[in-house]
């Protein structure tokens, strides 16, 4: 009977008014979490806001999507409804967050996901929100994943010869093993790569290959830009996005300019980019169309909120990142790509950009 009842986290919606009474026996949720671990947001928070209402929800994945269901309230709200929906962007530290007022009526904002234990949000009329984890303990272990799978992707560039690649924090973040892939000689290559540095607060992360089938490349040919680059210069972003799913492991490139020099809420390590981003890109790098680097891309704002709005961090936070390795390294100082036409910059540029795979 148990197995049938936590079937019913699973129904799409639940109309307001309805309830299921799962949701008032926290025990049989907590088992679900133990028996099938706890992906991204998923798992049992408890709510403070504005204007007394006290709840407790149960954030379940639905699809691509999470729903927060109802376990405990102090209104009209019942066990098993769900009040909250949180579609997933391009970061895993934004989420588009659909709050259900009532019957008819939805509030939409972005919700900020920290350390994978807060969420905080704005909602029109109630100010400030804050739902905090309760529910599991948060670990690597947290996310079951079937024997050989890998659990998630983003994306990196190679800074040097010897196999050091700058990505974003939130791509390794707990991971237990990684992998890259990149071209070389026209061919695929896998090796495995290990965290040497890491800066949580922007977002950076420098992994290094550590694999004995790995010899070194040869000279990078682009140039890494430590000065900032001006709004409606050209950029080209470069990644991986949804490579283990839907849109395959080659290269994607996108094109845009950069909108303004500073990003979310004015955050002045970020650019604001209108090259569109997907999940899995995050960690590639943004070039400029003389073939500089001059970012890592991170985040975007879902399309509910505006159109091709991403945010790069800037090569100079990057640059304060690798002041700070253990061995100094040469950054690439090449200017040959200057003189390259655009797809000549991009089969270049290509071959250094690299799919990592984690679990």
């Amino acid at each position: 009977m148990k197995k049938l009842i936590l079937l019913l986290l699973f129904v799409p919606l639940v109309s307001f008014g309805q309830s299921l009474p799962l949701f008032s026996y926290e025990n049989s949720v907590r088992d679900y979490f133990d028996n099938n671990g706890a992906e991204s947001i998923e798992g049992i928070w408890d709510y403070s806001g504005a204007g007394g209402s006290e709840y407790k929800f149960a954030i379940i994945k639905s699809g691509y999507k999470y729903n927060a269901y109802v376990m405990e309230s102090n209104n009209r709200w019942k066990a098993g409804q769900i009040k909250i929906t949180f579609e997933p962007t391009v970061s895993q530290q934004v989420m588009t967050l659909k709050w259900r007022v009532n019957s008819t009526q939805t509030l939409k904002q972005p919700g900020m996901v920290k350390n994978k234990n807060l969420i905080e949000f704005n909602l029109e009329g109630y100010g400030s929100q804050l739902l905090y984890k309760l529910y599991p303990i948060i670990n690597s272990k947290n996310k079951k994943t079937k024997s050989g799978e890998w659990a998630g992707n983003g994306s990196g560039i190679i800074i040097s010869k010897s196999g050091y690649i700058v990505t974003n924090y939130h791509v390794i973040e707990d991971a237990e093993n990684i992998e890259v892939e990149f071209i070389i000689d026209g061919e695929v290559k896998k090796f495995n790569a290990e965290l040497i540095q890491s800066d949580k607060v922007n977002d950076l992360a420098v992994i290094k290959i550590f694999d004995m089938n790995f010899d070194g490349l040869d000279n990078l040919p682009y140039n890494f830009k430590t000065r900032s680059s001006d709004v409606g210069t050209k950029v080209y972003a470069y990644g991986y996005p949804m490579a283990l799913s839907v849109m395959g492991k080659e290269i994607k490139i996108t094109d845009g300019i950069i909108s303004s020099k500073s990003g979310y809420d004015g955050n002045i390590t970020t650019y604001q980019i209108t090259a569109p981003i997907q999940g899995g890109n995050s960690g590639g790098p943004l070039f400029d169309d003389k073939g500089n680097f001059i970012g890592i891309n991170s985040s975007g704002l879902s399309k509910d909120f505006a159109d091709n709005v991403g945010y790069t961090i800037k090569s100079s936070y990057v640059l304060n990142l690798i002041d700070v390795l253990p061995k100094s390294i040469d950054l690439p100082s090449s200017t040959k790509l200057q003189s390259l036409p655009l797809t000549e910059q991009i089969k270049e540029i290509s071959k250094y950009v690299v799919l990592v795979k984690v679990k």
